[in-house]
């Protein structure tokens, strides 16, 4: 491989890294994954073999100890992710670490300590702010002054699916995370109080005021069917709005200058029929409709996965934060200050659920 790829090692080879990290690291033009590392040996071996990894290791130590290696992304559970993400600065390596980093904000603080000190760069997998749909609305938006008026909503089986595996209530701080830091960043503002009212365990409507008066609204739910779009965000401007409809339709409404209507390539992963990456760019919400009501009315359908059906950026944000580790220039990506914002807003949601009381920031 060309010698300009940055260096990197992988920590975690399960579920979300065989689904997305693996995939891209192959992928990526300028990475070369020389190595990973999970304390499961036969996830290693499997990885080595599939992707054509180098070397594979059971132990953190061994990856870090390596000076080959200038970065590491770690996709464990959110329990490990601060200390490896720590270990890995000492170790003078820089950090792509999966959503949400950490659990509480002294473990956040740790690691904006250890990054000051060790001077590399860590970048949290908020990878929305990569969504090719997303970063053209931000575009549009600019122009129309800045958004004023927001409506997120996400949904998907998560209670009966993915999320049985977690105590009720955390969907708040390990996927709604995700939608505070892409309104924090379309907002270009801080949160100054939030409102959130629960229907049932994991699913909750909220309020969310602005610093720069924009107000924001989100729908969330983990009791959704497979045929429903995981999230539509709709925004509002002067002289101007977007909708999105799950990273494959943009709609702009009152800017003649802008296309009405912008589509986008879905995601494949590389063992699973690819055919709707096309469908997408060509018939957008349409041909996304048709994929997830397939997966509904036959679960044995060759259908890819849900969750992943759309590019929201993984591999985007993945080359940008190389290309920043190359150059030495600040990447784009969501930083572990940004992290411990949609954390905070996150935990006062939840304090505002216990309460049923607006919380202030």
């Amino acid at each position: 491989m060309p010698e300009e790829r940055v260096c990197f090692g992988l920590i975690g080879a399960g579920g979300v890294a065989q689904a997305l990290h693996l995939p891209h690291l192959a992928r990526a033009s300028n990475i070369r994954l020389k190595i990973v590392c999970d304390q499961r040996e036969e996830l290693v071996r499997e990885a080595q073999a599939k992707w054509g990894i180098p070397a594979g290791v059971t132990n953190a130590a061994a990856l870090f100890a390596d000076p080959e290696v200038q970065a590491v992304v770690i996709t464990t559970r959110e329990d490990a992710q601060a200390s490896l993400t720590i270990r890995a600065l000492e170790a003078g390596k820089h950090v792509y670490v999966e959503k949400p980093l950490a659990e509480t904000e002294a473990a956040f603080l740790d690691v904006v300590q250890a990054q000051q000190k060790a001077r590399r760069f860590v970048a949290v997998g908020f990878n929305r702010r990569f969504a090719p749909a997303y970063r053209k609305a931000r575009e549009i938006l600019r122009v129309c002054g800045g958004a004023k008026n927001m409506h997120y909503r996400i949904a998907d089986p998560y209670v009966h699916g993915w999320g049985r595996g977690y105590p009720p209530g955390v969907r708040m701080l390990h996927e709604t995370c995700h939608v505070f830091d892409a309104l924090r960043w379309f907002a270009a503002s801080e949160a100054v109080s939030v409102y959130c009212a629960q229907s049932r365990s994991d699913e909750e409507s909220l309020t969310i005021r602005f610093a720069s008066g924009c107000v924001a609204s989100i729908t969330s739910s983990g009791y959704a069917t497979p045929d429903v779009p995981k999230e539509r965000l709709e925004v509002f401007a002067d002289g101007g709005g977007v909708t999105i409809e799950e990273f494959v339709q943009l709609r702009t409404f009152g800017r003649p200058e802008y296309s009405p209507v912008y589509r986008f390539a879905g995601h494949a992963h590389p063992d699973q029929d690819a055919g709707h990456v096309a469908a997408f760019h060509e018939r957008g919400e349409d041909a996304l409709y048709a994929v997830r009501r397939r997966a509904m009315e036959d679960p044995d359908a060759a259908v890819p996965y849900l969750n992943y059906l759309v590019d929201k950026g993984w591999l985007a944000a993945l080359e940008h934060f190389a290309e920043s580790v190359a150059s030495g220039r600040s990447p784009e990506n969501a930083t572990a200050l940004d992290a411990l914002q949609a954390h905070r807003l996150a935990r006062a949601a939840i304090r505002s659920r216990d309460t049923w009381e607006v919380v202030k920031l």
